[in-house]
């Protein structure tokens, strides 16, 4: 998204909503339980992944939606990509700088997304994520987040598009 874009383009309802949808999944991606010793680890890349694995269960469940599913998790990617953006200018970061750090960045969350996605709603879940994660499939970290990327798709199967666009879905309870 373009700096022009950026100014005259967030009065449009798809960056309003995956604003929302966006602030809710940091929120979530940000509880300490996901993280620590045999969980995502509380770093950079920890958080990321997490905020990716949330992120890839709703975009999944956008694609149900056609072009307005897809328009909306667009939006949702834009607002990550400017998050990522303002995030490294805190850091004192040029224009220079940002676009050699926005990149990898990038390419990062789409292999993540990719890895994810593709696992979602499938039995291969739990290898996919103690492999990425480095654990072994029966750890006492993959079953529950498992369980909980499951519930969480489930959820959003129940909601319409609308719905989704306004956040009015619930993230289940991890480890429960």
């Amino acid at each position: 998204m373009g700096v022009f874009s950026k100014i005259f383009g967030r009065n449009r309802a798809d960056q309003k909503d995956a604003m929302r949808i966006y602030r809710a999944v940091m929120e979530q991606s940000r509880r300490p339980e996901f993280f620590g010793d045999g969980r995502f680890p509380d770093n950079y890349d920890g958080r990321i992944d997490l905020l990716t694995l949330n992120l890839s269960v709703i975009m999944k469940r956008l694609r149900d939606f056609g072009d307005n599913g897809k328009l909306l998790s667009q939006a949702i990617y834009d607002n990550m990509r400017d998050d990522f953006e303002i995030s490294l200018r805190e850091e004192g970061l040029s224009d220079t700088g940002v676009a050699k750090r926005i990149k990898p960045m990038i390419r990062l969350f789409y292999d993540r997304l990719k890895t994810y996605d593709s696992a979602i709603g499938t039995d291969e879940f739990s290898d996919v994520i103690s492999e990425k994660l480095g654990l072994e499939p029966v750890a006492s970290f993959v079953s529950p987040l498992s369980a909980y990327v499951d519930h969480f798709f489930k959820h959003l199967q129940s909601l319409e598009l609308g719905e989704i666009a306004q956040a009015k879905f619930t993230f289940p309870m991890f480890g429960k």
